[in-house]
């Protein structure tokens, strides 16, 4: 009764032990708030089992993680004397630029392809 008690023990401390060390990626980048944690979870459950998935997603979970905060600017606004001056108003005119283009009113409904079967 009791070695078998023991052994119950060993098994279930040894399959927790196994599968803390599988899961070892997902804990790491959890923890350390990797920005992909869904990637390395599904990279090391899926190929966890070929040592390399396993690798790779423990190396993406010790991938540096960017400082809190806004997000870095990647492109320059315009100047303020653009010529769209703003939402909701269309764009100035320059000198030396063409006329806008005008489109032609649409045909109301009774006009609409009479006669082409459409």
């Amino acid at each position: 009764m009791i070695s078998s008690l023991v052994s119950l023990v060993v098994v279930t401390g040894l399959t927790g032990m196994s599968l803390a060390v599988y899961l070892l990626p997902v804990l790491v980048g959890w923890s350390r708030g990797a920005p992909d944690i869904g990637a390395i979870a599904v990279i090391d459950i899926l190929l966890g089992w070929t040592l390399l998935g396993w690798v790779l997603a423990l190396a993406m979970a010790f991938r540096s993680v960017p400082p809190p905060g806004p997000p870095p600017r990647h492109r320059p606004l315009p100047p303020a004397d653009a010529s769209w001056s703003g939402p909701g108003r269309p764009p100035t005119s320059r000198p030396g630029s063409p006329p806008p283009l005008v489109l032609p009113p649409r045909p109301s409904a009774d006009q609409e392809d009479v006669g082409h079967g459409w």
